[in-house]
């Protein structure tokens, strides 16, 4: 049984990025950046799985930094989210079935953005998140590749919210409501502290930039598309086919379609005007 199923049409289309800034700025493209940072990781975690002590010359130390190892400015990235730590066949396995879907974020990234624009977003991701380690520290333990992965992994869910994941290799979940919960826990992060906030609202900023704006494109398109809907139905109703009348105005849900009709106790039925409205006193 397969890991993943077919990749579906995606959720929100290309980004919006100048053909000229590609054409200037070319060389940025890296193909395939985020299946070479996988492979990375995939390395590393063999290195540390017949040498744990590896694992301490990848993180994120500024006082080593002073000393000399300036490789720990960007070393820390190639950290696997993933470490062979108790249980290391089981541990390969999941690494294994992780590496996969790097791939299929990779390619499907690429395919919706371009290789261009994919690079950027991979690039601003890791410029945010070593800001945020020399401003506040690395907060989160695991390293920068699990961080990454989020990042990547939220814009992937955007895209294409319909792909079915088999956890287990049995149980199909959207990968859109793996993204809900992964919202939801790093925002119950945010918890622990204004610094874990702050390091989780850089990390994140590349991807709110980009899908915030899109958010709320669609949010006012589908406001449109609902009252252009109502707006035909109306139109195409016949005239005088009507399924509610209101006994009071002659109000119609054809006429108002925004208003409720309900039927009173003695047989009337009367639209939610007529209803909350006061009844009228006979003269004397």
């Amino acid at each position: 049984m397969g890991l993943v199923n077919e990749c579906l049409r995606p959720f929100v289309h290309v980004v919006g990025f100048t053909n000229s800034l590609e054409r200037k700025f070319r060389w940025l493209s890296f193909p395939g950046l985020i299946r070479g940072i996988g492979i990375i990781h995939f390395f590393v975690f063999v290195l540390i799985l017949f040498n744990p002590d590896t694992l301490n010359l990848f993180r994120f130390n500024r006082e080593a930094m002073a000393e000399g190892e300036y490789w720990r400015v960007i070393s820390f990235i190639a950290i696997p989210p993933i470490t062979p730590v108790g249980m290391p066949l089981l541990m390969t396995l999941f690494m294994f079935f992780l590496l996969k879907i790097t791939f299929l974020i990779s390619d499907s990234l690429e395919h919706a953005w371009g290789e261009f624009r994919t690079s950027l977003y991979v690039y601003a991701t890791l410029s945010c998140i070593i800001l945020a380690n020399f401003w506040q520290g690395p907060v989160f333990a695991g390293g920068g590749g699990l961080i990454l992965y989020q990042v990547v992994f939220i814009a992937f869910a955007t895209l294409f919210p319909n792909i079915e994941f088999r956890l287990f290799l049995i149980l199909p979940i959207k990968i859109g409501i793996l993204a809900i919960i992964l919202g939801i826990i790093t925002l119950l992060q945010c918890f622990q502290g204004w610094q874990v906030a702050a390091h989780v609202a850089l990390t994140f900023l590349p991807y709110l930039v980009w899908a915030l704006p899109r958010f709320c494109r669609l949010y006012a398109a589908r406001g449109k598309a609902t009252a252009r809907r109502a707006a035909f139905q109306r139109a195409s109703i016949p005239e005088g086919s009507t399924f509610h009348k209101c006994d009071q105005c002659d109000a119609t849900d054809a006429s108002h379609p925004e208003r409720d009709f309900r039927v009173t106790e003695d047989g009337r039925e009367l639209c939610d005007a007529c209803l909350e409205s006061p009844p009228a006193t006979p003269e004397p």
